[in-house]
């Protein structure tokens, strides 16, 4: 009899945990279905673009707006932008036709401090001759790139820094002259200016970037400051009988 007795009571108590244990299990199951469904709205809001939202994949895809987005204001065959500060200007792109280019000192009221990336180039078989005013302190990445109708070239004191590519490919450039205040001369800043025979750097320059003068098969002199370090490549490509003068 004790036997029968323990195994009923042992049923009923299993039976009654059993109920209580799966009436849990539907409430939490029906919790985690409420918040993935809630999360699932989130995540559709969140990442659901407006029709007109410039944050959407429209914005990169039409580009027509770029200048405005970029601050490009226009001064006659010049497009230029403003410094964070805004107290002077930096040429974005000439768009003109002349040939002997006498590059303007100010754009309408600000003065110019720059000359921007790629500012030339797009019209480099176009231009013959170019005369920079003083004011600026940089000549950007490809700026006069395969402007190779150019024989010489005046770089205005003041200038600091020749950007990478600046002079790449003018093969017809024979002379330029840079003045002092220059620090810093980029990457292939003067690679493949075949006619160029010349070069003297003052004794601020701290830093040649590789392959400066790359091809400059005609370089029969280079002067530069005492102490420098040339790299490896800076005159790959010139003529073994090349004189590098340090003073």
């Amino acid at each position: 009899m004790g036997f029968v007795g323990y195994n009923k009571n042992s049923l009923h108590r299993k039976g009654a945990v059993h109920t209580h244990r799966r009436w849990w299990a539907i409430f939490l199951a029906l919790i985690l279905v409420f918040c993935s469904a809630a999360a699932a709205e989130d995540d559709d809001e969140e990442f659901e673009f407006d029709d007109d939202d410039s944050g959407g994949f429209e914005y990169f895809d039409d580009l027509s707006g770029f200048d405005e987005r970029n601050n490009n204001q226009e001064a006659g065959d010049y497009t230029y932008q403003l410094n964070e500060e805004e107290d002077g200007a930096f040429i974005v792109k000439y768009h003109g036709e002349d040939s002997d280019l006498v590059v303007p000192d100010h754009m309408e009221s600000y003065p110019l401090i720059g000359i921007g990336d790629h500012a030339f180039e797009d019209f480099a078989a176009n231009i013959t001759s170019v005369q920079l005013p003083e004011g600026i302190t940089w000549i950007g990445v490809q700026s006069f790139a395969t402007c190779d109708r150019i024989t010489e070239m005046v770089i205005p004191e003041g200038v600091i820094r020749l950007d990478d590519r600046c002079f790449l490919g003018c093969k017809t450039l024979e002379k330029i002259t840079i003045p002092d205040s220059v620090t810093s001369i980029g990457d292939m800043a003067f690679a493949v200016c075949m006619s160029l025979k010349e070069i003297t750097f003052g004794p601020n320059l701290e830093h040649i970037g590789a392959n400066a003068f790359q091809a400059c098969q005609a370089l029969e002199r280079v002067t530069l400051p005492a102490g420098i370090e040339i790299p490896e490549t800076a005159f790959l490509g010139c003529s073994p009988d090349l004189e590098i003068i340090m003073k």
